[in-house]
């Protein structure tokens, strides 16, 4: 709002010829056209990620305005000398069409990026019955469009004002496309600053919902709990924001619990589920004619080096590591069942060679003494037939 403020009353002070009563009004820094673009693409990411911080590196977005502040200082150095507005000096004239298009492509691009952004915001809700979650974000996407359409107005104007004016087109052809991109930015405003909430809408949830309790530890265990009841877990764009909107958590709140409660980080605390959910899936034969990374889609994964290296993690084995293991453990002469489930541990340490319980050494010896009797019997029923092959004079069974 106050870049356009500042660039309406540039406009009209150039148009009433305020230079007449205050002579170095023009050398005040009030255009920043070059800062729109990245303005409205902030504006846009506030809305659809209310969480997000601004950083430092983000400043670079507005890098460009350095060449705006630039010409603006080579224009005020030329006003000094000529006593000119700077409006009126040569460097002006030179530098001012290269930044309307400069200005006119980063908008552009900028209001692409905003597009881009709701798009991505949508896609990580979850929809039933529709795309109803849609309208609730509308208002902008149609409002930022109707603004890039008077954006594109640029065109024709600056076309008609080069080629059949040579850029003496009077300031009052361009009234209307400022005011009605000043009465669109205002409209923009004003929306968003009315509106409580620019999330989806909250519906009654048909999942079991426990309540939350106050311990940060028992915190802890229902987040836990209703992640695995209802699976969330299997949604490849699972990110803690949209996790936080299914829960009706603050995303705040929802990190600290998973970092303090559970002493993990989102990932972490996600992948865990998903490769509990591959393992469990290893060892059901209805998936045996699955890949290892159909597995891992099936299980929520959404990137083969992160199932891999999870997987590891978790496991302290590559995935075709444990399922060649499995195959081997159900060819084997089928003295114990398979088990069900593999051991999931949490820390990035591999898994233990000598198993904390006490051993059953009673199935570990008997099946030890079958295999030497089978082993025996072998043994003589090879000696007996070699034993008459000798004395027949054919040859050996080995």
């Amino acid at each position: 709002m106050i870049t356009i403020v500042l660039w309406m009353t540039r406009i009209l002070g150039v148009d009433i010829g305020l230079s007449t009563y205050l002579a170095n009004w023009s050398r005040l820094p009030l255009q920043f056209s070059l800062a729109l673009g990245p303005l409205l693409y902030f504006y846009v990411l506030k809305i659809t990620r209310p969480e997000y911080k601004f950083r430092l590196k983000d400043l670079l977005h507005f890098s460009p305005l350095l060449l705006e502040l630039g010409a603006q200082a080579l224009e005020v150095s030329d006003s000094i000398k000529t006593g000119a507005a700077t409006y009126e000096t040569q460097i002006f004239h030179q530098l001012n069409p290269a930044l309307q298009l400069l200005a006119f492509i980063s908008v552009s691009i900028y209001l692409y990026a905003s597009h881009s952004r709701i798009e991505y915001f949508y896609r990580g809700l979850k929809f039933n019955g529709g795309d109803r979650y849609r309208y609730e974000l509308r208002w902008l996407r149609n409002l930022l469009t109707v603004f890039g359409l008077l954006w594109l107005f640029w065109i024709p104007f600056t076309a008609a004002d080069y080629f059949y004016y040579h850029y003496q087109l009077s300031i009052h052809a361009y009234y209307p496309l400022y005011l009605l991109l000043a009465v669109m930015t205002i409209w923009i405003a004003a929306v968003a600053f009315f509106k409580q909430e620019a999330g989806p809408p909250v519906e009654a949830t048909l999942f079991l919902k426990l309540p939350l309790p106050a311990g940060l530890k028992q915190k802890g265990t229902w987040l836990k709990k209703i992640v695995k009841t209802n699976c969330y877990y299997q949604d490849p764009d699972l990110s803690l924001t949209s996790l936080a909107e299914k829960l009706e958590l603050t995303v705040h709140e929802l990190s600290r619990i998973i970092n303090t409660a559970l002493n993990k980080s989102f990932n972490d605390f996600i992948n865990e589920y998903r490769a509990q959910e591959a393992v469990k899936k290893m060892h059901d034969p209805a998936f045996d004619h699955i890949t290892l990374l159909g597995i891992a889609f099936e299980s929520g994964f959404n990137s083969q080096s992160t199932f891999y290296r999870t997987f590891k993690q978790m496991t302290g084995k590559s995935p075709v590591e444990y399922k060649n293991d499995l195959k081997k453990e159900y060819s084997s002469y089928n003295l114990a069942s398979p088990r069900q489930f593999a051991a999931i541990i949490s820390n990035r340490k591999t898994t233990l060679t000598w198993s904390h319980r006490k051993l059953n050494r009673f199935n570990m010896f008997k099946s030890y003494f079958k295999i030497a009797l089978r082993s025996m019997r072998k043994s003589i029923g090879f000696s007996a037939i070699n034993t008459w092959a000798f004395q027949q004079d054919l040859p050996y069974v080995f």
